[in-house]
């Protein structure tokens, strides 16, 4: 393949990417949509994900959406598989790339850089994790005990089934975007077990020295995906970080 066709053919993924084949004008001016419902945030491991609630207006054929969507998956799992191999920092957009079988400039018309792609894997681990159903598991559970012990499987799941997007996540933590979803992520980690205590201060489960508030506090420490890497350097398995968790939470706020 000569320089030529090498820029044809990565102005055509590019194209795919963006939305067709159209001129400048119309390309770029596709690429800002119609007013739509704002995603929504969901937080998992103090790092914040950005779920997408109503498809974008669309301006391709069937077959284009599906040739993209096919290309990001693509990037994605080059991605994950470098980042894995390599570490984040020795990895570059050129090797991913080449991994992918996809021209330079069409990983970043889809993703632009190394940390939007960890985003968007983040927000895979936030649609693939059934976060709504594991808290419809956990409010329903009437036993102190068996709630807390229902968080500790949902985290040790998630936790364990994606721990090499973790640690890309973690040593991308040095980017501005990364650093700006891990803060927003921490807080609304916090927030997000503000229902889990208050159900045990309804039923009189918390321990007569905590409020709510240091109750919520104590176990969002507890929880910290860094408390999972940490064991794992330790040697602990799976099974053993989750036992110590469900036992930590309810020695920390039960009576």
């Amino acid at each position: 393949m000569n320089h030529l066709d090498l820029a044809d053919e990565a102005g055509a993924e590019v194209v795919q990417i963006l939305g067709g084949n159209q001129g400048p004008e119309k390309m770029f001016a596709c690429t800002r949509s119609p007013a739509r419902e704002p995603a929504r945030p969901t937080s998992y491991g103090n790092f914040r994900f950005m779920s997408d609630p109503s498809p974008r207006r669309s301006y391709q054929s069937p077959l284009r959406e599906e040739r993209a969507a096919e290309t990001r998956a693509r990037i994605l799992t080059a991605a994950r598989e470098l980042f894995a191999d390599e570490g984040f920092a020795a990895t570059t957009v050129a090797m991913i790339a080449a991994r992918a079988k996809v021209a330079k400039p069409t990983v970043h018309a889809a993703f632009g850089t190394k940390a939007a792609i960890i985003v968007a894997m983040l927000g895979e681990l936030a649609a693939a994790a059934d976060r709504e159903g594991w808290d419809r598991r956990i409010q329903q559970e009437t036993d102190p005990r068996r709630k807390l012990a229902l968080c500790a499987s949902f985290l040790r799941k998630l936790y364990a089934n994606s721990r090499d997007v973790w640690t890309a996540a973690i040593n991308a933590s040095s980017d501005p975007s990364v650093v700006e979803l891990k803060e927003q992520g921490e807080r609304d980690s916090r927030q997000s077990l503000e229902p889990v205590i208050a159900s045990l201060a309804d039923a009189g489960a918390l321990r007569d020295d905590l409020t709510p508030e240091s109750a919520v506090e104590r176990a969002w420490m507890l929880s910290a995906l860094e408390l999972y890497f940490r064991a794992g350097r330790l040697g602990w398995s799976d099974d053993e970080y989750e036992s110590w968790l469900a036992e930590s939470l309810a020695h920390q706020l039960l009576r």
